[in-house]
């Protein structure tokens, strides 16, 4: 069994509806441990939440506001959703966690047999991409190690091993010799740059040598996402959308709102075909509604 963990804020609330929908009629029964919504927002947005929203697994929903994590925020809410995936991460009781935006929706069956080959979460190595260049310094300055490859997909879903996770922020207290929560907002702003994924994967090569030892090499999914600066390929990733190998798809909420009603409402088209939306046409209504300040 994994739990699952999530991360929304108030513009993201009608995808952690859709989120929730698409998690129950995916996921595998007695698949999922917990699910934890962690919520990166003032504390009164966690009664907007209804738990009836995961259906058949609405029993196993815990809403954290991210206040429960006893730090004082003074970062901006994208550095601050890093920081509360790695501490909601190592409160797990579970081997793994599967890491999520709120936004992420699955759309192809999420089984044991398809995450995992024995105790290897089934991942592939990735390269590091050019935007990350400093948080790649910066980590390897950390850990006096070379990064070539990170713990794919270098986004969400994540599976993250807890053990490791727990390892490496008591490492990084004992080394820096302060919270794990003031150091990661120290060092994920200029110049260090440092993002959640890129950090675990520092401390999984220093720790394992070889992300192989937690990571099969093999991955038999794929997650596609469509983000602002990608609006003009909004056809080539809607086609990978449509894909039989895609677990997951995703529209940032800011892309959201720069998409013409066509596009948005082909993508809603394509949630009804997998059965997470009955009618596109009342879910383009309210999604409509996300703001981005």
């Amino acid at each position: 069994m994994i739990d699952l963990i999530t991360l929304v804020y108030r513009p993201e609330m009608p995808f952690l509806e859709l989120q929730a929908k698409s998690i129950e009629t995916y996921f595998e029964d007695n698949f999922i441990n917990s699910i934890t919504v962690v919520v990166n927002d003032d504390d009164s947005v966690c009664e907007l939440i209804n738990k009836s929203w995961w259906g058949k697994y609405q029993h196993l929903v815990s809403i954290v506001p991210y206040s429960t994590y006893n730090y004082k925020c003074r970062v901006n809410g994208w550095e601050n959703q890093q920081l509360c995936k790695l501490l909601a991460a190592s409160h797990s009781n579970q081997t793994w966690s599967m890491i999520l935006d709120a936004k992420t929706l699955f759309v192809k069956s999420c089984t044991p047999a398809l995450m995992f080959t024995g105790n290897k979460a089934n991942t592939k190595p990735l390269g590091v991409f050019p935007e990350f260049v400093e948080a790649k310094q910066s980590v390897q300055n950390m850990f006096d190690i070379s990064i070539e490859q990170t713990v794919g997909p270098c986004g969400v879903p994540f599976m993250m091993h807890t053990q490791t996770t727990v390892d490496m922020i008591a490492h990084l207290e004992s080394e820096f010799k302060t919270t794990f929560a003031d150091l990661f907002q120290t060092k994920c702003r200029y110049p260090d740059l440092i993002t959640e994924f890129l950090l675990y994967t520092g401390y999984v090569t220093w720790k394992h040598n070889d992300i192989l030892e937690l990571y099969s090499g093999v991955q038999k999914w794929d997650c596609v996402n469509l983000a602002d600066w990608q609006i003009d390929e909004f056809d080539r990733v809607f086609k990978e959308m449509r894909l039989f190998k895609t677990l997951t798809v995703s529209i940032q909420a800011q892309a959201w709102n720069l998409l013409s009603q066509q596009q948005k409402l082909l993508y809603l088209e394509l949630l009804e075909f997998k059965k997470i939306i009955n009618d596109p046409k009342h879910t383009l209504d309210k999604l409509n509604t996300v703001v981005i300040n």
